[in-house]
């Protein structure tokens, strides 16, 4: 009983982060689940206190793509429950497509000269961290049938380390998402700049460059370990399973390609 509640309680939240980002009708929109680590690495979303996730228990090697690379900013797959009962998602946008321009390193977010309206945290302690400033160029070809305008969530972008490579004994803190460039501004008509800081609308042919910010620690930045996951699949729930598009693709942030 309390493996089926917890299983509830996830779905949930999935709900609710897949409707966090709508049209100005209120309609719902393709959108993201909460942002989850892929086996084998830790991820957290934005926020000042920041928990370590679950690792879920999909067992595929990651496809890791580097600068001038593209990734699909869209990915369906169903959660099969213990009870039989099952939950179709779909994550993101069909038809979008990111593709990683670059990343740089600064001591902190204060000497990278960006906006600071576009910062979702306010940890002194976080702040104070090294800050890597991603590029990424936005891609949105609508599919037959597909609105010509949608409603994005970068959220759907989870930054985290590989666990295989943290050196033993050393503890690093989670990478943290802390930054988007194209956070809305007051009195967006469609967009709420407070709830839906990392949402962006985009055109059908349109191609639009952004830079999203991740707090880390010095360890992560010398080890080259710092990895941006798109449309990351939560853990099945116990005794269930996740099928549909279970890959997992990320970019690699400090690589030498």
């Amino acid at each position: 009983m309390k493996m089926r509640l917890a299983a509830l309680a996830a779905l949930f939240a999935l709900t609710a982060a897949l409707t966090a980002c709508s049209g100005s009708d209120g309609s719902a929109l393709p959108q993201s689940t909460p942002p989850q680590p892929e086996s084998g690495a830790e991820s957290a979303a934005p926020a000042s206190e920041v928990p370590p996730t679950p690792e879920p228990a999909v067992g595929e090697e990651p496809e890791t793509k580097g600068v001038g690379e593209s990734i699909s900013g869209y990915k369906s797959f169903t959660i099969h429950y213990e009870d039989g009962t099952e939950s179709a998602i779909q994550r993101g946008v069909e038809g979008l497509t990111y593709t990683l321009q670059g990343a740089k390193v600064y001591d902190s977010i204060a000497s990278a000269g960006v906006d600071l309206y576009g910062c979702t945290v306010d940890s002194e302690d976080i702040l104070a961290r090294p800050f890597v400033l991603v590029e990424l160029k936005a891609e949105y070809a609508a599919p037959a049938g597909a609105p010509e305008e949608v409603i994005a969530d970068a959220n759907d972008l989870t930054p985290l380390l590989l666990t295989d490579k943290i050196e033993e004994g050393s503890q690093p803190n989670f990478p943290v998402l802390g930054y988007f460039s194209l956070r809305p501004k007051e009195g967006d008509a469609k967009l709420d700049s407070q709830h839906q800081a990392y949402c962006y609308i985009i055109r059908d042919g349109e191609s639009l460059t952004m830079q999203l910010g991740i707090f880390c620690d010095q360890t992560l930045i010398d080890a080259k370990n710092l990895y941006l996951e798109v449309n990351a699949v939560p853990a099945p729930p116990d005794d269930g399973t996740v099928t549909g598009d279970t890959a997992r693709r990320m970019f690699d942030l400090l690589g030498e390609s």
